[in-house]
């Protein structure tokens, strides 16, 4: 079963709460806004945060970041003419690419966006990340003269980064075929992973800081199921990921590679060495034995 949406939103507000405010190449090196954009003037200099000082600006839900790695934020507020709404831009420094890529999925709502690498767009918040920044730039309210300030200060910014980074490898590891591109996460963290698929509070897949995941949502003939793609950091870890998912979703054998639960959906794992398979929730046995072997015979990085 996946997150009620109330919950899903209350994790979703503080990421667009927070583009109210961060930008510019600080003293960190982190890409500094802009004084002006448009006829919206910056007020005061650029706020910047840390870890630990995060909590400050973002109550309660700065766990989001920290679970990327979260270095610092930057962020800066605009005031528009008369009538406009005001624009806050923050700029959040991850400890890697793949870090900034996975904190810009946990919301992916909204149109494609040329800002950046994959940009989206709803409702006057642009998104996008490039090289080891995410980057949030929100307008208070919807305005045309809004919205094009709010992209005339996503094209600044992410012209002052100069490094470009793919996606994270694991994600190349996803199956094609019907695969919801709007679906694929990329994340290190139990927590995050139960925000997008929601199986009770134990541990699912023995995440961590040192692994690295890929979750996407799959829609074949009219059925549907998640997959999840680890690489754990040694074999070791990789084993005692296994054992712990046939414990919980296999009747404890590891020799039942695809399992029925009791209202008829379909789990299973298959492990490569350090990589680990695992499809939750699919509405067939094929399906779910088709998404194992694609995966594990395709590799993920």
């Amino acid at each position: 079963m996946e997150l009620d949406s109330m919950v899903w939103l209350g994790l979703a507000v503080p990421l667009a709460v927070c583009a109210l405010g961060c930008v510019g190449r600080a003293d960190s090196g982190t890409p500094s806004p802009p004084d002006a954009a448009g006829g919206w003037r910056a007020v005061g200099e650029p706020e910047r945060f840390d870890a630990e000082t995060i909590f400050t600006y973002i109550d309660g839900h700065a766990e989001v970041y920290l679970a990327y790695g979260m270095r610092s934020c930057t962020s800066r507020r605009y005031e528009g003419p008369d009538g406009q709404p005001a624009i806050v831009v923050d700029v959040f420094e991850m400890a890697s690419p793949d870090d900034a890529f996975g904190v810009f999925t946990v919301d992916l709502d909204g149109e494609d966006a040329a800002v950046g690498h994959d940009g989206r767009y709803r409702y006057g918040w642009l998104s996008f990340w490039k090289g080891t920044y995410f980057v949030s730039i929100t307008a208070e309210d919807e305005t045309e003269d809004a919205r094009d300030a709010v992209f005339s200060l996503g094209h600044s910014i992410a012209a002052m980064i100069d490094v470009d980074s793919p996606r994270p490898a694991i994600v190349g590891g996803l199956p094609a075929a019907g695969l919801e591109r709007a679906s694929v996460r990329f994340l290190r963290s139990e927590v995050i992973l139960r925000t997008h698929l929601y199986l009770g509070e134990q541990d699912v897949a023995g995440l961590g800081p040192d692994t690295e995941a890929a979750l996407a949502r799959y829609h074949r003939d009219g059925l549907s199921a998640h997959l999840l793609i680890v690489r754990y950091p040694d074999e070791r870890r990789a084993k005692a990921a296994e054992r712990e998912f046939a414990a919980r979703f296999l009747q404890g054998e590891m020799a039942l590679k695809v399992v029925q639960d009791s209202v008829g959906r379909w789990y299973g794992i298959r492990r490569e060495g350090q990589l680990a398979a695992m499809v939750l929730g699919a509405g067939s046995e094929a399906m779910a034995s088709d998404l194992l072997a694609e995966t594990t015979r395709g590799g993920a990085g």
